[in-house]
């Protein structure tokens, strides 16, 4: 029975992103080239964000977290604000923002999906592993999104002074909350604090006008 969680839970995180990114092209007509764009730009991103994140001095272990937690921040909504702001010029509806979302997020699922599908056969898999998983997705997914709305409305409205340290900061929060407490102590603090990043993006996307 594990060993089915451990796939239903890769599943989940391998397929999800897809199955996101058809739903919301499906019922919006949202482009589809800021995901794969999102995704491929993840690459380098984590790539880069690891091999500083290697350097960093461990005995410490809430200096460390402290410090890993702004770097990927810095990096992750940094890189989303350059692209949005520099690269996808044309891409310029707010459709666009969550499209891009959905493929950035992509990133860490799909590592978290093969993950779940190595444990396979191990027995080392907790046993709430697909409820956390499936938990995990969607609030992931929706505190992405909900970021990156941050981030597109403050390039559309001329704030990102005030949108992307704001964007860093809450990314911040969510990585801290994730490595300082035990799993169901940081799903609260995580669906928590998405909730409020939801309501915010959501009254951003009203004040956004959107046409293609």
């Amino acid at each position: 029975m594990t060993d089915l969680s451990c796939l239903l839970a890769g599943l989940i995180n391998l397929l999800g992103p897809m199955l996101l990114l058809i739903f919301w092209h499906k019922k919006t007509g949202a482009r589809i080239l800021p995901a794969p764009v999102a995704l491929a730009v993840c690459l380098p991103v984590f790539f880069v964000a690891g091999a500083i994140r290697a350097g960093f001095d461990r005995s410490d272990h809430l200096s460390f977290y402290l410090q890993q937690a702004l770097l990927y921040g810095i990096f992750e909504e940094g890189a989303k604000f350059l692209v949005l702001r520099y690269l996808l010029t044309s891409y310029d509806d707010r459709r666009d923002a969550v499209t891009y979302a959905i493929g950035h997020g992509s990133f860490e699922a799909i590592g978290s999906g093969l993950a779940c599908i190595n444990l396979i056969g191990t027995g080392r898999a907790a046993s709430d592993i697909f409820a956390v998983n499936l938990i995990g997705f969607f609030e992931g997914a929706a505190f992405c999104i909900g970021v990156t709305i941050l981030i597109f409305y403050g390039i559309q409205m001329n704030k990102s002074k005030i949108m992307l340290p704001l964007a860093v900061f809450l990314h911040f929060l969510g990585n801290l909350s994730g490595a300082l407490f035990i799993t169901p102590v940081s799903m609260a603090i995580r669906l928590f604090l998405t909730a409020g990043i939801c309501y915010a993006a959501y009254r951003c996307w009203k004040s956004m006008q959107t046409d293609y």
